[in-house]
């Protein structure tokens, strides 16, 4: 393993190792940004691993794909909760109260797929490290 990609597993583990290390549905935007240069970092170690070892190549993509997936499916679904609740620095209980069922489900599935995107990216770190140590 390069040392370089070392250094990049070992940030990006202990970054997403953290439970809280999105931001919050109103940051999510200013943030989504970073995050996305964050798995590009991410990829670029997957394209390395998957160079030096073809016999993994598969399941890194299908791993980037899932991770790619999620990612869109967590700005999505703030999105469709901003859409509705135009981007404030703090919501206030009448925005909750008047919330919809619909943007309740919404923000439900935000919560839902970043955890699943953090999980994910996680899992991905650790079979990196397997396919890279063995380089």
């Amino acid at each position: 393993m390069r040392a370089i990609d070392a250094k990049i597993l070992e940030e990006l583990e202990m970054l997403y190792g953290d439970k809280d290390c999105f931001a919050s549905l109103q940051d999510w935007f200013g943030t989504a940004e970073t995050y996305w240069a964050y798995l590009e970092r991410l990829f670029m170690v997957a394209d390395y691993a998957k160079k030096h070892n073809p016999s993994a190549a598969e399941e890194i993509t299908t791993y980037s794909k899932r991770i790619v997936e999620l990612f869109r499916q967590t700005k999505k679904y703030a999105s469709g909760w901003n859409s509705k609740h135009k981007e404030k620095r703090r919501l206030s209980t009448e925005d909750y109260a008047g919330a919809t069922d619909e943007s309740w489900d919404t923000l439900d599935k935000w919560t839902v797929t970043q955890e699943k995107l953090r999980q994910e990216i996680l899992d991905f770190i650790k079979l990196l490290y397997s396919i890279t140590s063995k380089m």
